[in-house]
Order: structure tokens, then C-alpha cells, then sequence
């Protein structure tokens, strides 16, 4: 017997096969690790933002939050790719076919290399033109300029474990990328207090804690697919660029990719006319930006944990029991993010006050971003789970041009138009809850009229 068919019989018994089973408890069990998980994520840069914030001071925390959009455009670029990977693994997972599976996980995981390396070294080269493009103010390019070269030269720590997440995430495994994240986010804690408050490198020090932490995160995860024993075990010298795959997993994740990063290019873009308001409004964003952060990641985890649901149960024919899925995601990330919104909005002054230093402009202006981001973070739903729904289906190009189309041209003409007649924080800020609702409602009328059984087994992708 073969490798590759004395694998088959242990997929169909591996504990992450969605196919069968409670909808609800599959979605919870896979989507409370992942929530887990990016909460840690998250806590990369917002744990740079406290320490840099309280031991720095605002101008400071001003330079590394204005790289957020830079670094969320990474990270959205390559989470996007991943997720073509992630739909291929899940399909192949769900339908029982290991030799196609092996493949896949090969070829996803050289990519991350080969993308992190190029993006790595464009990162470098271009960070002082984009930040002028930005138009970032003179007391806090240095500082930006540090952070952000610093995190680019770091990347292939980013995408290796991001892809390699992906695909435990496919087959069912959330356990262990939570578990290095808790790893990683501690060392990024422990490397911040020691690089900023004892020997006192500033941003500097706060970058190369977050690239290290993600470093140790790619080579945990690395090890655990090495010494799997099922049939996504990674083996490196069978890392190749399989044409076909190649081919499907870029036709698949590009316009995730695409999508998620046209969001962030925008942002990037906001981030002109936020530097156009001053160095407190900057960093009252960033406070504000850190917070509203937290409150979308239970659509996040659901979209990732739906993807994935509708991915396999497209691969074994079962398209009623993959919608069925969408609408529990749905009802589940909408219900607890209205509820954290409110509890966030109650108790706004406590939670700034961890991110922000004790300026009272600063936290004025944070109190101002988000009671116009916070109250409307429960419409991310569905232009977060759906066009996860959708990308499990392979059905991509409607949520990517609703994406471009209201959060890069019609956000660019909102701010183009209002910023010449009323120049304020409002006015900014509420660009974004326009924007996403109307995208949301593009969105949820393409789910309503289409029709998934054309995505059922029959029609997989080939592999070679």
C-alpha cells in the first residue's frame, strides 16, 4: 500500500470533518480557538501601542498606529491568498482525496514563502515613498518609518504561519495555531517590556518583538504539519509549485486577496486625511482603531470557520447543510458583536484609556471615532461571513467589486467631497459605516440569488 492510499481511511476519521454532525457545535467548537486566536493576533500591535504609548508618548504612538493600514494590508493580502489554499484543502479534505490534498498543502505552503519573500523585499525598498504618499507629518515619520521597515524585513514569519494555519483551519484543527499564539503573543509582550522600557529602543524595539514572536509562531506551526501523520503532513522536499494547483489556488485566493487588501488600500488612503487632522487625531484613531479592532473579530471568526464548513460539505455534495451553515454563522456573529459593541460603548473611557496615554485630547479624539465605528460593527456580518460563505462556495468576484466599489470609490468620493466643506473627525469616520452597509447590502442580495448546487463535487478543480 502506497503513502498516499494508506492515508485515506484516517481522513474520513479525522475529528474535523464538518460534514456530518451538529451545524451549531461544528461552527462553535472551530470558530472559539480561531476567535481565540485573533484575539491574540490582535494583540501584536495593540501591545506595541500600549507600551509605546504609555512609555513614549502620543507622538509616538501616533507613528506606529499610522502603519496600521500598512500592516493590515499584508495581512489581509496574504490571509486572502491563504484562504484559496484553505478552500482547495477543504474540499479535497471533505471528498476523501489524499493524494490531492498532499499536493495542495505543498504547494500553499511554498507560495507563503515565495509571497513573503517578494513582498518583504518590495516592503523595504518602498516604505519612505509610501509614508510621504500618506502624507504623514514630520514628527512622526521617523518613528513610522522604523516600525514599518523593521516589520517587512519580518514577513516570511507572517505568511508561513498564516498559511500553515490555514491549513490545520481546513481540516477541522483550530487547536494548535491558538496555542502557538499564545506562545508568540507572550514573547511579543515580554519582548516589548524588555526592547521599550528596560533598554529603551523606542518603535525600533517595539518592531523587532512583534517579528520575532512571528517568527517563533512559523516555526511552531511548521513543526506540528511536519510530524502529522495524516495526509496533510508536510514534507520539505516535496515543496513544488504544482502548475494546476498553483493555478487554482490563486484563482481561488486572489480576489479574496484582493478584496481584503482594496480594504486596507482604502484605509491607507483614509489615513491621508486622518494625518490631514493633526498628530491627536492620529493618535486618537489609533486608540479608537485598536479597540474597534476586537469588536469585528466574531464575524471574522465565523466567516473563517464558515468557509471552511461550506467548503468541505460543497466537497461531499451536501449544498443544504452548507447553507444551513451560513445562517447560524450569521445569527452568531451578528448577536455577539452588537452585544460587545454595547459593552464597549458604555465603558468607552476605560478602554481607551489602556491604549491611549493620559492626554485628555487624545482620548476626546478616540471618543469621537468610535462612537461612529462602534455602533454599526454588527453590519460587518455580511460583508465579512458572506463573502466567506461565498469564497467556501468558489464564488468570489461579486464580494470583491461590491468591496472595491464602496470601500475604495465611493469612501474616496465621500472624503473628497466632505472633507471641502466640512473638514472634521465626524465627517471622516462615519465614511466607513456608509460604506460598509451599503456593500453589505450588495452582498446579501448576490447570496440570495445564487445557486450553489453548480458548486457541488462534480466539479472540483484538478490538482495536477
Amino acid at each position: 500500500m502506497s503513502v498516499k492510499s494508506g492515508i485515506r481511511f484516517h481522513l474520513r476519521q479525522n475529528d474535523g470533518d464538518m460534514t456530518t454532525g451538529g451545524v451549531a457545535r461544528h461552527l462553535i467548537v472551530f470558530a472559539a480557538p480561531l476567535l481565540f486566536g485573533n484575539l491574540l493576533q490582535q494583540m501584536y500591535n495593540a501591545v506595541d501601542t500600549i507600551v509605546v504609548g504609555h512609555n513614549i508618548g502620543k507622538e509616538a504612538l501616533a507613528a506606529v498606529g499610522s502603519t496600521g493600514p500598512v500592516i493590515m494590508l499584508l495581512i489581509a493580502f496574504f490571509q486572502g491568498m491563504a484562504s484559496g489554499a484553505s478552500v482547495l484543502i477543504s474540499r479535497y479534505f471533505g471528498a476523501g482525496d489524499s493524494d490531492r490534498l498532499e499536493d495542495a498543502v505543498h504547494t500553499a505552503m511554498l507560495l507563503a514563502v515565495i509571497i513573503g519573500a517578494a513582498l518583504s523585499v518590495i516592503g523595504v525598498t518602498f516604505t519612505p515613498t509610501l509614508l510621504r504618499w500618506m502624507k504623514t507629518p514630520d514628527d512622526m515619520i521617523e518613528g513610522a518609518r522604523l516600525y514599518l521597515r523593521i516589520y517587512f524585513a519580518g514577513l516570511i514569519g507572517l505568511t508561513v504561519y498564516n498559511m500553515g494555519s490555514g491549513v490545520l483551519q481546513a481540516v477541522g484543527n483550530a487547536r494548535f495555531p491558538l496555542f502557538f499564539l499564545i506562545i508568540s503573543a507572550g514573547i511579543n509582550t515580554a519582548g516589548d517590556l524588555l526592547l521599550i522600557v528596560v533598554f529603551k529602543m523606542g518603535v525600533e524595539g517595539a518592531a523587532y518583538a512583534t517579528i520575532f514572536a512571528q517568527a517563533i509562531s512559523a516555526v511552531l506551526v511548521c513543526a506540528v504539519l511536519m510530524k502529522s501523520k495524516r495526509g496533510y503532513r508536510l514534507v520539505p522536499k516535496r515543496l513544488r509549485l504544482g502548475k494546476m494547483l498553483t493555478r487554482n489556488i490563486t484563482a481561488l485566493g486572489l480576489p479574496g486577496a484582493i478584496q481584503g487588501s482594496i480594504v486596507s488600500v482604502s484605509n491607507i488612503m483614509v489615513q491621508k486625511y486622518l494625518n490631514g487632522l493633526g498628530t491627536v487625531a492620529v493618535a486618537g484613531n489609533s486608540a479608537a482603531n485598536k479597540l474597534d479592532a476586537f469588536l469585528p473579530l466574531p464575524v471574522q471568526v465565523m466567516a473563517l470557520a464558515v468557509t471552511t464548513f461550506v467548503a468541505q460539505n460543497i466537497g461531499a455534495g451536501r449544498v443544504d447543510r452548507a447553507r444551513r451553515g451560513v445562517r447560524v454563522s450569521m445569527v452568531i456573529g451578528v448577536g455577539v458583536t452588537a452585544a460587545l459593541s454595547a459593552f464597549a460603548l458604555i465603558f468607552h473611557d476605560q478602554f481607551l484609556g489602556i491604549f491611549a496615554p493620559p492626554d485628555k485630547d487624545v482620548l476626546a479624539a478616540g471618543w469621537q471615532f468610535m462612537r461612529v465605528y462602534a455602533p454599526f460593527s454588527f453590519v460587518l456580518a455580511w460583508t465579512q461571513v458572506m463573502p466567506g460563505a461565498l469564497r467556501g462556495a468558489g464564488d468570489v468576484k461579486v464580494s470583491m467589486f461590491a468591496s472595491i466599489g464602496c470601500f475604495v470609490i465611493l469612501r474616496q468620493v465621500y472624503l473628497a467631497v466632505m472633507t471641502k466643506t466640512r473638514y472634521t473627525i465626524f465627517t471622516v469616520a462615519l465614511g466607513y459605516p456608509a460604506t460598509w452597509s451599503l456593500c453589505a447590502a450588495i452582498i446579501m442580495i448576490h447570496y440570495l440569488r445564487t445557486d450553489w448546487s453548480k458548486f457541488a463535487r462534480e466539479k472540483q478543480p484538478a490538482a495536477k
